[in-house]
């Protein structure tokens, strides 16, 4: 597919742009905080455009420039833009919905989600997102383009602007209400990324629901499960690169999964279009250093934590609007006390041209849809755990003052990953069940690979019996696969003595990776080392709840054991050994069953395995 990109006007320096905490140039003062020349009649812009290149505009855009901008597009593609809104903001001013599609195309539709600057104070996402919907509509720029002509043709794209409250605070004068610096949250100083009712643990510190923003959003907006892909673009501190992508994590299917990575993949060779973002891919080259356009991991990865109620894991619940959402991150793109007043260019273009080449490349993949397969290598048997947890049985979590919430009813596995995992799977996983095996009805040596996920023995019989049966299996050239909770039966195969096995909680489902040449490691992608998620299985995150198996690494590498990756503190959380002619592969970290200790209101989801995680499980069910 060909791709044109949008000419820019600014070279820099990346080592200049990404210098600690100062911009690239010195900060330039907005002559009278002027509006975009195109909304002062008879004034042409600078460049010919609604809203300028950072390289000739005026300075940043308050919310008044962005809504005379708005009207503009409008008028000038009357059958291409809609200029809706969700509501309004806790301070009244418009929550804007910008719909891009070609309205002469009649016939039913998907959406497509940009969030820009949820948080007021990350002013990068709007700037480019105004630039970005101007080039997608203008022939001059884009609009002629096949890849846009297509995206127009089969979706609804909605870009949504839904914090102006944090917007007009920093935009000094011209926008009602205007104030001397921008905020994160709203007028009433709420974070409406926390805001959202998502399945999981919820902090009822966050006021679910509370403000205007988030309901008139999940009311008027997000509804239905007529979605695809989504971002949500926000701004950090320093990095060393321009962007970051955080995937997000959650009840995420491979083919979600996968999609999800190709995006973030996707984006990589996107930046490479814009001529500011080439120079930083020439700075890191030069220097072989950390540094470029873009790189990506979980949220935990990249940010070093995990979220509860944001906008796109709300987006991306299977329950809900079943969206295939991702965010990113824009270096120096907190604005910390900041406001119109001081304006930057060289880090608006660096903003802008990042957000180009972030939504493009979603736009050219949601008409260039791929279906992928989950390689299995082996004949697979999975141990099947009848047990569910339900809201059903009145054995859920005892609430706390201020955890006043309705309880959505709930029916959760992790066993719902194995059946969701054998529609994309190459070839099927067969579910056993112990009574079975023990009976005879059932054989193991049926099978290449048995995996035991988080529980060795799920259900009742005899436990010497069962191990035994195992045993035999691994000894006469089989591959057992053993996950979390299950740990104990290493001990019990005599791999490891019963001390040396032990659970330790973290933040998250966590590898520290050793060798990345070994088989086991085979595939890893982006920043890795995150294997599955808490807040939708239901642990609360900010604690250390996050149940991690590990075993002591001196015992498990005694008589030839691997260690493919540690937990960060000496202790092996994935590995492989010999017992026999087969081997037992262990990954302390990756499908522990959903937790009712903490307040989930909203109902829990049934795993929230990471890209990672599904590598993993990939290599240890190889031949």
């Amino acid at each position: 597919m060909t791709r044109r990109p949008v000419l820019l006007a600014v070279p820099v320096l990346a080592a200049a742009v990404l210098a600690g905490a100062a911009t690239a140039a010195p900060a330039v003062p907005r002559a009278a905080v002027a509006p975009p020349l195109t909304c002062e009649a008879g004034v042409p812009s600078p460049d010919g455009r609604v809203f300028p290149e950072p390289a000739v505009a005026p300075g940043w855009l308050r919310l008044v420039d962005f809504a005379c901008g708005l009207a503009e597009l409008e008028e000038q593609f009357p059958d291409r833009v809609q200029v809706t809104t969700t509501g309004t903001s806790a301070e009244g001013h418009p929550v804007y919905d910008v719909l891009l599609t070609d309205e002469t195309v009649k016939t039913p539709k998907k959406k497509l989600l940009v969030v820009s600057s949820i948080h007021g104070d990350e002013i990068g996402a709007r700037e480019g997102a105004a630039r970005a919907m101007e080039d997608l509509l203008d022939e001059r720029f884009l609009a002629d383009e096949p890849w846009v002509e297509q995206v127009l043709d089969r979706y609804v794209i909605h870009f949504l602007f839904p914090n102006p409250d944090g917007w007009v605070e920093g935009d000094v004068a011209g926008s009602e209400g205007a104030g001397l610096s921008w905020t994160r949250g709203n007028s009433g100083e709420r974070d409406l990324n926390r805001n959202f009712p998502v399945q999981g643990w919820i902090d009822a510190a966050n006021g679910t629901l509370q403000e205007p923003e988030s309901q008139g959003i999940t009311k008027n907006l997000l509804q239905g499960k007529d979605w695809y892909l989504g971002t949500d673009n926000h701004g950090q501190l320093h990095d060393t690169y321009a962007a970051a992508g955080l995937q997000i994590v959650g009840q995420f299917d491979y083919q979600k999964s996968e999609t999800l990575a190709r995006f973030a993949d996707g984006i990589t060779e996107s930046m490479a279009e814009y001529p500011v973002l080439q120079q930083m891919h020439a700075v890191g080259t030069a220097i072989n250093g950390d540094v470029g356009p873009y790189h990506w991991g979980t949220l935990y990865d990249m940010l070093g934590y995990s979220a509860s109620g944001s906008l796109i894991d709300y987006y991306n619940t299977a329950s809900t609007t079943d969206g295939y959402g991702f965010a990113t991150e824009l270096t120096l793109g907190k604005t910390v006390a900041g406001n119109t007043a001081a304006w930057d260019p060289v880090r608006a273009q660096v903003w802008v041209d990042s957000i180009r080449a972030i939504n493009f490349e979603m736009f050219r993949q949601a008409v260039d849809v791929k279906r992928f397969t989950f390689p299995v290598g082996t004949r697979t048997a999975y141990v099947f755990d009848p047990e569910v947890v339900t809201s059903k049985d009145g054995e859920g979590y005892e609430r706390e003052e201020g955890e006043d919430l309705p309880q959505q009813p709930y029916s959760v596995s992790r066993m719902r990953f194995f059946t969701d995992l054998n529609k994309y799977a190459s070839q099927r996983l067969t579910a056993v069940r112990v009574p079975e095996v023990l009976t005879g009805k059932r054989k193991l040596g049926d099978f290449q690979t048995v995996v035991l996920a988080d529980d060795a023995m799920p259900e009742k019989g005899s436990r010497s019996a069962w191990v035994k049966a195992l045993e035999d299996f691994v000894s006469r050239g089989g591959n057992l696969v053993v996950t979390d909770a299950a740990a104990p039966v290493l001990a019990e195969l005599g791999l490891v003595g019963e001390g040396d096995v032990e659970m330790t909680e973290k933040y998250v489902g966590y590898v520290d990776f050793g060798d990345r040449g070994l088989k086991l490691n085979a595939g890893l992608r982006g920043v890795a080392s995150q294997t599955y998620d808490t807040v939708p299985i239901g642990y609360q995150f900010g604690q250390v709840t996050a149940p991690n198996w590990t075993v002591a690494q001196e015992a498990w590498e005694a008589g030839g054991g691997v260690t493919a990756g540690t937990n960060g503190e000496g202790r092996t959380v994935y590995g492989e050994k010999k017992l026999g002619k087969g081997k037992v592969r262990f990954l302390g970290a990756l499908l522990p069953q959903p937790t009712e200790e903490h307040y989930h209101p909203y109902g829990l989801q049934s795993y929230a395995v990471t890209y990672t995680g599904y590598t993993l499980l990939q290599n240890m069910l190889a031949r």
